[in-house]
């Protein structure tokens, strides 16, 4: 398993946070690079189920469509478990639908695009059913 940002600290972890002065559930994890590098890879070996590349910085804060930045969904297979991976945040990113990934190649570059207060990989998980999950105990060993 790779990480999804290399040289990463996590800026914001999964589950509950103040933000804004509200406790929020947060539903990722937050990765930033501590060197400025904002490459994002893929954790694992799988096939693009989506990406969502129309991203338009004007609706950023008022149509949900938007609030992700680009984005992209991975179908992916870690420790023997398939799951489906979201990478938002995303200034660009380099996949289409059905194309394969390897582990560890390079997918897009995150910013401070969609509801964001700067630039960041949000990142998550959810089971093959759409059950999100806490992806910290699936990538822990790259934590």
């Amino acid at each position: 398993m790779k990480e999804p940002v290399k040289n990463h600290r996590i800026s914001s972890k999964y589950g509950k946070r103040i933000l804004s002065g509200k406790e929020q559930f947060h539903d990722g994890i937050d990765f930033v690079s501590r060197d400025g590098n904002t490459d994002v890879f893929s954790v694992g070996p799988g096939v693009c189920t989506f990406d969502f590349d129309n991203y338009d910085d004007k609706k950023r804060w008022n149509d949900v469509k938007h609030s992700a930045g680009n984005y992209v969904i991975i179908k992916t297979t870690l420790g023997n478990k398939d799951y489906y991976v979201r990478y938002l945040h995303l200034r660009e990113n380099s996949l289409s639908n059905g194309q394969k990934v390897e582990e560890g190649e390079k997918i897009g570059e995150y910013a401070d695009v969609g509801y964001s207060f700067g630039a960041h990989l949000h990142f998550d998980m959810y089971t093959m059913a759409w059950e999100k999950i806490d992806p910290t105990p699936v990538i822990k060993s790259i934590l």
